[in-house]
């Protein structure tokens, strides 16, 4: 009996310290916009499988060749594509086929690249890729930091407190940025999230 008694004692006393706790700090969001240098990544499927009635008596090389020259003609060149064999392999086509990848940090490249159509070629996918080095990382956290202090502190003087040391620091941003290009989005800026907890004085 007494046991139990000392554990909801010990449950009150715990509980009590968290709420406690809880009154003495204040937990905002912060940001920083920064702008990104991506890298355009589109794939390109040639297949028989879209070789249609029309065009029954054209062979695979002659679909690549043809599909290349149109590219060419807008100044992009065949050595800056790459074949991807297992993964045209993986998508299970009945008939022979490839898949071309072309990459560029061009939006303007990449436009073009997308506009060139040719017989038995459809888009597979277009990504958005980019990598934040270690030190940009550190830049946007302190940014973000900053601007969190910053509303902390606008909060306490509205209600007649102080903030203290940051108590708890989240910050759950990704190193690699990687989106798929499917709605059109070029936008180059991204926002860098922070929660932080301050101790309220």
């Amino acid at each position: 009996m007494k046991k139990a008694v000392l554990n909801i004692i010990m449950v009150f006393m715990t509980v009590g310290a968290f709420a406690q706790n809880f009154k003495n700090n204040i937990t905002v969001s912060g940001h920083h916009t920064y702008s990104i240098s991506p890298e355009y990544s589109s794939k390109m499927i040639l297949s028989m499988n879209n070789v249609y009635y029309d065009a029954q008596t054209m062979s695979l090389s002659e679909v690549k060749s043809t599909y290349l020259d149109k590219l060419a003609k807008v100044g992009i060149s065949s050595d800056r594509l790459k074949e991807d064999p297992l993964h045209y392999a993986l998508l299970g086509y009945e008939k022979e086929g490839l898949i071309l990848e072309f990459k560029t940090t061009s939006l303007e490249e990449m436009q073009k690249f997308l506009g060139v159509k040719s017989i038995g070629v459809t888009r597979s996918d277009t990504t958005l890729k980019a990598e934040l080095s270690d030190a940009q990382m550190a830049t946007y956290a302190k940014a973000a930091f900053d601007d969190a202090k910053k509303k902390a502190q606008g909060i306490a003087d509205k209600i007649g407190r102080k903030i203290a040391k940051a108590i708890y620091v989240s910050d759950t941003n990704a190193k690699k940025i990687s989106e798929s290009m499917y709605y059109g989005n070029t936008n180059d800026e991204r926002d860098y999230y922070m929660s932080v907890s301050f101790e309220l004085h």
